[in-house]
């Protein structure tokens, strides 16, 4: 017994360790390490300000034709997710520091470019706005091959929707919710009878 639940964790451990990109269908990928699902088409905004690309992605509804509900929660990737005013040059810091920069993480530890899509698809060879403003003029822009850096707000890049959470966790199935519950309902009863007999 001792044996099984030492196998149990250790699976899950080395399991766990392995971060991954995971596409949820729909036209969704989910980072199982930064807990954040990307849209899979990498540049559906035309290029445009920082200001007009924020303003895209807090508009932005998809529809999710697998889950059959439509998301709205949508954002530009951050380059400071802790709010530290440190921005991690994923290329110079290492793993656990690189989290706090969704769109560095994605090119160094996904390799994900133009060149090297993944399960993306039309990945910019130039640069995407992160959320993150540097001043009232600029904010932080990079570019999938590892360069980043502020830049005036009034060039125009390339956008990249992204929300918080999983998108397959989101959503609990009715069907599944009630014959989970139905199945438990059933549990307790046959146990109840049993303990009376």
């Amino acid at each position: 017994m001792m044996r099984q639940a030492l196998g149990l964790i250790l699976l899950f451990v080395l399991s766990s360790a392995q971060a991954a990109l995971v596409d949820r269908g729909g036209g969704f990928i989910y980072d199982d390490v930064l807990d954040v699902t990307w849209t899979q088409d990498a540049n559906m905004a035309t290029w445009d300000t920082w200001d007009n690309q924020n303003s895209w992605a807090d508009s932005l509804s998809l529809y999710d034709s697998v889950r059959d509900v439509t998301w709205s929660d949508w954002r530009l990737a951050s380059v400071d997710v802790n709010g530290d005013e440190v921005i991690a040059n994923c290329s110079a810091v290492g793993e656990i520091a690189c989290r706090d920069n969704e769109l560095g993480y994605l090119n160094e530890y996904y390799g994900i470019s133009s060149v090297d899509q993944g399960l993306f698809s039309d990945v910019q060879s130039w640069f995407y706005w992160s959320g993150t403003a540097e001043s009232g003029l600029n904010a932080w822009a990079l570019q999938l091959g590892g360069t980043q850096g502020n830049t005036a707000k009034s060039q125009s890049f390339a956008a990249w929707a992204v929300m918080d959470g999983d998108v397959a966790a989101s959503v609990v199935p009715i069907p599944a919710a009630v014959w989970l519950f139905g199945s438990a309902l059933g549990g307790l009863g046959w146990m109840r009878r049993r303990k009376s007999a």
